[in-house]
């Protein structure tokens, strides 16, 4: 969602974008010819667009890119690719344009792919950001400047100090940060809910009534569910404690062999059939 900068914040940036940049930002190369071609490098305009819009101000996105050609010479690949960049910033103004990548001499059709896909896209990202104004880039673009800057003595670059160098995983100041976001955010919620509801009385008892009522209506069911469950069980082991006593009476009758054939055994066979049957019935009733 677009994020409009403020008067303040749009002139400061739009001041810091229309200055010229010195010879510490500029690079040089021989090129064809014996000629010397200045440009800037990658990490260079990366920081320096971090600079004026913030780490969280600008993106930006390969909206297309290209395979123009693969050749293989003697062994080796010449490849070319093309690709399309596009920078935003967070209030939505945005830039577009093409970069080209060349990788010529590699044995390896991974690497030289690789090589050509990355340079095009350094290449657009740097044609891109150079449309917002000169201290990214643009002012290169101007001869008699840079006949100008390339009298000037170049300052000599500062010893890093390595004692300042990340040397571990964990950043405090940045996790302190982010706990006391995540606090104050919690304290939002609800101050946003008794400001909702303070300018209506009737609103709070109506909404805290229903509150109740729910709490109320689950602790009956829960304790319904409770009774239901609590009486099924016990139901059933009372099913079970009776057809045990049961079966051990049959067990502990004298085993008369005369008695046995006079027996019925249509009785027995009826007998065992009623009784358990009537336990399943009572299980399957519910009570189970």
């Amino acid at each position: 969602m677009p994020c409009q900068y403020t008067a303040e914040e749009y002139g400061a940036i739009q001041a810091a974008l229309r200055q010229r940049l010195g010879p510490e930002y500029i690079s040089s190369r021989q090129a064809g010819g014996g000629q010397k071609v200045c440009y800037i490098e990658g990490h260079r305009v990366i920081s320096l667009a971090n600079e004026m819009f913030g780490y969280n101000g600008w993106a930006h996105s390969v909206t297309q890119q290209n395979v123009d050609f693969v050749d293989l010479n003697n062994g080796k690949f010449y490849v070319g690719v093309c690709a399309f960049v596009k920078v935003q910033l967070k209030d939505g103004a945005f830039h577009e344009d093409v970069g080209y990548g060349v990788s010529e001499g590699l044995k390896s059709k991974a690497l030289s792919l690789e090589k050509a896909r990355k340079e095009a896209v350094t290449d657009g990202l740097k044609r891109a950001l150079k449309c917002f104004g000169n201290a990214l880039g643009n002012c290169i673009l101007d001869k008699d400047y840079l006949r100008s800057v390339n009298k000037l003595p170049r300052q000599m670059s500062p010893d890093f100090d390595l004692s300042k160098a990340k040397r571990q995983d964990l950043e405090p100041a940045v996790e302190k940060a982010r706990y006391r976001s995540c606090l104050q955010k919690a304290h939002e919620v609800p101050q946003q809910f008794s400001t909702a509801i303070s300018g209506n009385p009737d609103q709070l008892e109506s909404s805290l009534s229903a509150t109740e009522q729910d709490q109320q209506n689950s602790r009956m069911s829960l304790s319904s569910e409770y009774d239901a469950t609590y009486h099924r069980k016990l139901r059933q082991k009372q099913l079970q404690q009776r057809f045990r006593q049961q079966m051990q009476k049959k067990q502990q009758l004298p085993s008369d062999p005369t008695a046995d054939k006079a027996r019925d055994p249509g009785k027995i066979l009826s007998t065992s059939a009623v009784l358990e049957p009537t336990v399943e019935e009572d299980v399957l009733t519910g009570d189970s």
